[in-house]
């Protein structure tokens, strides 16, 4: 860490007041994950000098691994259409290098999905699907990052508060903790490290509202919702002498208020199989093997099921629980000091079953991009928070009127009428393909919500259940 850490710092020093041809200064990303990498590859075009700030530690030559900071890293990921379309740009051929660590890439409309009003019509979209375990996502996008010359990785540093000016108008840096060894042996050191900007992306337990009340701001108010969710995931060796099934994975939906268990299989790299059980409303699928495999048993997806009972398991159970969806409404903090943003699960974290946070947090990195063009000399970065909220609009609204289904009082009218208006569309999905393929490109958000309310109308022979006619999926993996 110390060595990247001088280089950045040093970088920074040469920089300032030269014009590297980038002409912003020194960055600051809070947050080595997926949501600060990102970041920090679109400041990497305008920042002389962009430093990422990570607890754990990293070695950036090493492969994919799960590390303490990411402890969803166990669970599926996927990427939506959207989120992956940005990635793309940002990170040219990254699809093609997922898929050359054996990622699996097919047509999403090919993945089975049950839903408590049927099985969805298995028919070509033109949206990918591609599976992949969170660490090889995270490896590839940060060996791309830190090879940017311009960035530096401190890594084993802790940020305990932010740096204000005497005014308290503006944010010029943050107060860090640097452990350079394991252990208690040497004591970390404390120090300030200047920033023209600071980017906060440390995720679903951010501490930023407790730093800036610190600093003598306000902290932002917050919307909550619990859906009682839970995962319980567990790694199966794909065999290589038996013939793959024709979905690359399938899925069991909850769905309030009657169905509170579900669960995914995916096939990721390395010919394995990701199989993780959900459980809503408190349901918990248990983590020793027996209970975990009963439990796959129960469901009616029968492909979850198969695999637990016959693929050769990798390793434990891994549960990850405390899934609430939380909505910082920084956008309505006043004031808001300049010189600061927040942005992926520090600023909203969503109900990661319906798979909008990576993408989110991609729109939003986009989005800061765009404002560094015609930021004013003050650094003020209020329409930044004002025009990420509204990247979270639909998907708050679709997760969070899904999510208070499980409440039996105090729902808000406007989430019971979209809630209502979108179990209407799930009966209808699994013999409505062309419906079908509409609300797949609203959730992944290619396609506004307004297209749902075309008239559609099934064409003979098309997705009834179990059927297969001309646009329909003949293979998997």
């Amino acid at each position: 860490m110390a060595e990247g850490m001088h280089s950045a710092e040093a970088r920074r020093s040469s920089s300032t007041g030269h014009g590297s041809g980038h002409g912003h200064g020194h960055a600051v990303v809070v947050g080595g994950g997926y949501a600060g990498l990102v970041a920090a590859r679109v400041l990497a075009r305008r920042f002389d000098a962009v430093t990422v700030i990570e607890a754990d530690r990293i070695d950036p030559g090493a492969g994919p691994a799960h590390r303490k900071g990411t402890p969803q890293s166990r669970h599926p990921h996927a990427l939506l259409a959207r989120g992956a379309e940005i990635l793309e740009r940002l990170f040219p051929g990254l699809r093609a290098e997922l898929a050359a660590h054996g990622a699996p890439l097919s047509d999403f409309g090919c993945f089975p999905m049950l839903y408590p009003t049927g099985w969805s019509p298995r028919v070509t979209t033109g949206i990918p699907l591609q599976t992949f375990s969170r660490p090889l996502l995270d490896a590839a996008i940060r060996r791309r990052v830190l090879a940017l010359p311009v960035v530096a990785l401190a890594d084993r540093t802790h940020v305990d508060g932010l740096v204000l000016d005497a005014g308290r108008r503006r944010v010029t840096g943050v107060r860090i903790r640097v452990r350079t060894a394991v252990g208690p042996a040497q004591p970390p050191s404390h120090r300030t490290l200047p920033a023209d900007l600071v980017v906060i992306a440390t995720g679903r337990h951010s501490r930023l509202p407790q730093w800036l009340t610190d600093a003598g701001l306000p902290a932002p108010a917050a919307l909550s919702v619990d859906a009682g969710l839970s995962y319980a995931s567990r790694v199966y060796r794909r065999d290589a002498a038996a013939t793959d099934p024709d979905w690359q994975a399938s899925l069991q939906a909850t769905l309030a208020p009657a169905a509170r268990r579900g669960g995914a299989v995916l096939a990721i790299e390395e010919r394995r199989w990701l199989v993780c059980l959900f459980g809503a409303d408190g349901e918990m699928a248990p983590t020793d093997p027996g209970g975990f495999a009963e439990y796959a048993a129960s469901l009616t997806n029968p492909h979850i099921g198969q695999i637990v009972a016959a693929a050769q398991p990798l390793g434990p159970v891994h549960r990850y629980a405390g899934l609430g969806g939380q909505w910082h409404r920084y956008d309505r903090l006043r004031p808001w000091p300049g010189g600061l943003v927040v942005l992926g699960d520090a600023l909203c974290s969503l109900n990661p079953l319906y798979g909008h946070g990576m993408t989110v947090a991609a729109m939003q990195a986009v989005l800061l991009g765009r404002e560094l063009n015609s930021l004013d000399s003050e650094g003020d970065y209020r329409n930044f928070q004002r025009r990420a909220a509204r990247t979270l609009r639909f998907p708050w609204l679709l997760t969070s009127s899904l999510d208070l289904g499980w409440r039996t009082e105090g729902v808000p009218l406007t989430a019971a009428l979209s809630r209502r208006m979108l179990h209407r569309f799930l009966r209808r999905i699994p013999d409505d393909p062309t419906l079908y393929r509409r609300f797949l490109k609203v959730q992944h958000m290619t396609a506004s919500p307004a297209t749902l309310l075309i008239p559609s109308f099934v064409r003979r022979g098309e997705g009834s259940k179990g059927t297969r006619s001309k646009g329909t999926c003949s293979k998997g993996i």
